[in-house]
């Protein structure tokens, strides 16, 4: 009958036949721990890339979605980091992220993370959407803002002051030649209740628009 203590004996015995059958084993376990704490950031940065005072028009339903970058103390991007875009009470009155107040995505080999499905509401206003980053222990935050706006329809009108500037040419010729017709009319009416003098009225000119009414005549009085 084995008793315990032969059975110790034999798994020493087999434990220290492995060990020397693979002298390298132990160094290898250590290098690969040592290499991937060397991996690790010691510190991370978010860089916003898209959507920082982005202007978002309701009315077409075009919005910017948010785009930041980690990176580690060596400013080298940071690929698997987790991120967390999210709106406070307020902010989710204006967007969403596919109807939801937050949206959690990873860091790409670039470092890049994007806030998929993001999209804006019928209100106006700013608002601000929170950043929050993790990789283990490590964390780093920013806050991206942006404004929901109703712009103006392209095409949709004549400004006021182009309309203005051409009707009042147009005024400006039409009094100024009824002006005229009246003064000349008035002329020849009179000279035919007074006086046997007959009026002859001569070629009219048109010049530029500085003269009084652009038109010009010539009046030239005959007695028997």
């Amino acid at each position: 009958m084995i008793t315990i203590q032969k059975w110790s004996r034999v798994i020493l015995v087999a434990a220290i036949g492995i060990a020397a059958g693979m002298p390298g084993l132990g160094a290898q376990v250590s290098a690969g721990a040592t290499a991937a704490q060397a991996s690790q950031p010691k510190s991370l940065l978010i860089t916003i890339v898209e959507g920082e005072g982005a202007l978002n028009d309701i009315r077409t339903r075009t919005a910017r979605e948010p785009i930041v970058e980690v990176d580690d103390e060596n400013h080298k991007p940071v690929a698997g980091a987790l991120v967390l875009f999210a709106l406070d009470k307020s902010g989710s009155t204006y967007a969403n992220f596919g109807g939801l107040p937050s949206v959690s995505v990873r860091t790409d080999q670039a470092g890049h993370a994007v806030a998929t499905g993001f999209q804006t509401t019928q209100k106006k206003g700013t608002y601000k959407i929170n950043v929050h980053a993790s990789v283990g222990e490590l964390v780093a935050v920013t806050v991206i803002n942006m404004t929901n706006i109703e712009a103006l329809a392209s095409g949709s009108g004549t400004p006021p002051a182009a309309v203005g500037v051409g009707s009042h040419h147009k005024v400006i010729w039409i009094v100024s030649s009824v002006l005229v017709a009246g003064a000349v009319a008035g002329i020849v009416a009179a000279t035919q209740q007074s006086s046997p003098t007959s009026v002859s009225t001569g070629t009219g000119t048109v010049g530029a628009p500085a003269a009084v009414g652009g038109i010009h005549f010539q009046l030239h009085a005959r007695h028997p």
